[in-house]
């Protein structure tokens, strides 16, 4: 078994409204890019896309725009043809078809995270259903490749206090209840969402009641709308709502990457000795972890590569901290960087056997999948029992066989 415990299956159709947009350029920004030429591609997605269609034409115009400007290379190529494939099904085959290849043994389980991302702003707009349509679109795949595709909701507390359909926790809580999605991604640096936020606190005491793993962004880049906003994803600072709910599962994404920019009320950790701390904390009782997906520090040279993976060695190596750190490359996003394989690699080939301990062990863990014995975590019972009704839908399989772990479903 292979577990990716962070990726994306959302594709620009459901994801790309105005403010996505706006940080989508600042992110192409701070990757290399030129301002107006990030603005030139963002605002021409917006112009060009056609949710109608599958976009092939525009795919080719997008690529000569590209090629003819000798900028982005081809991992840019890659990330915005990935975002341009007519839906999530065509995302989602994309990503399992590289997970198997990376995988290597064809016979065991290769299972996905697929995290949703909601980015809205303070004030309702037309485009803010387009989440709606990626939440519907990424449970389909949970169906068609049953066991293989586990699916976190995005909670945007913006949406807290919406009307009926809109409201952010009514939408987290049908979905965790419902066992459609087994947890909840949690993307604070998308604005001023800090832990007194309104609606945190009401969130995480509902993942606690049902047993919920969080994945949140944790490092000061990503689709952060600005440094400031950055700022709310220091592990540090939500202590006390983990503290406070026992029965949750968190994991800070990206390992607290980039920690140059704590902030200046908090405690004065960098970030990553912060969640470190926190890891070994016993307050914390092995609650919280941390994944690998997509940092800076692996993609450096080679004296900086060299480095963060003699310390990542050592973590795996130490008896308070092997157990809560996951594997995960942060498809598609990566490709703003590097690509899925070559991540991959770069990880596996380091880490040799203990690959098999954040790609496997850890992740069962955290995402509450069946031990030796058989026992699973709440939030999987739930799971298992809607794809149990999902079972002779024209979705069910449709992509492949269920996973192995399903067995006896």
């Amino acid at each position: 078994m292979r577990i990716n415990a962070h990726s994306h299956v959302f594709n620009f159709k459901t994801f790309l409204t105005a403010e996505a947009k706006k940080i989508l350029v600042a992110r192409l920004n701070r990757g290399g890019l030129s301002k107006p030429f990030a603005e030139v591609i963002a605002n021409y997605l917006e112009k060009r896309m056609d949710r109608a269609t599958d976009n092939r034409e525009a795919m080719g115009e997008l690529y000569e725009m590209i090629n003819t400007r000798r900028r982005g290379g081809l991992y840019l190529w890659e990330f915005l043809r990935i975002g341009f494939l007519p839906d999530v099904a065509s995302v989602t085959a994309d990503l399992l078809a590289k997970t198997r290849d990376l995988a290597g043994n064809h016979e065991e389980d290769s299972i996905v995270v697929a995290l949703m991302v909601d980015v809205i702003g303070p004030t309702p707009s037309d485009d803010d259903a387009l989440f709606h349509d990626q939440y519907r679109q990424t449970v389909e795949q949970a169906v068609r490749y049953p066991g293989l595709v586990l699916p976190f909701v995005a909670f945007n507390p913006d949406r807290v206090g919406r009307p009926k359909g809109e409201n952010g926790l009514e939408i987290a809580r049908a979905a965790l209840e419902s066992g459609a999605c087994i947890g909840v991604k949690l993307y604070p640096s998308l604005a001023e969402h800090s832990p007194t936020y309104s609606g945190m606190e009401e969130l995480f005491k509902l993942c606690n009641d049902l047993d919920a793993p969080i994945v949140m962004h944790a490092n000061s880049g990503g689709f952060a709308a600005s440094r400031a906003t950055a700022l709310r994803c220091y592990p540090g600072d939500w202590k006390d709502l983990i503290r406070n709910n026992p029965n949750v599962r968190i994991d800070f994404a990206h390992f607290a990457d980039e920690d140059i920019f704590t902030d200046p009320k908090s405690a004065p950790y960098r970030w990553r000795n912060m969640l470190l701390d926190m890891i070994r904390d016993p307050a914390f009782g092995g609650r919280v972890y941390g994944d690998v997906s997509y940092q800076d520090e692996p993609l450096g040279g080679a004296a900086v590569r060299r480095a963060y993976f003699d310390r990542l060695k050592g973590y795996l190596s130490d008896e308070a901290l092997r157990h809560n750190i996951l594997w995960g490359t942060d498809y598609y996003m990566i490709y703003l960087s590097t690509s899925n394989s070559e991540y991959w690699d770069l990880f596996q080939n380091a880490l040799g056997n203990q690959f098999t301990n954040i790609a496997e062990d850890n992740p069962k863990r955290f995402l509450g999948l069946p031990d030796q014995n058989g026992n699973m975590a709440p939030n999987i019972e739930r799971h298992v029992e809607f794809l149990k009704r999902m079972q002779g839908t024209t979705l069910w399989e449709n992509g492949s066989s269920k996973a192995k772990w399903l067995a006896g479903l």
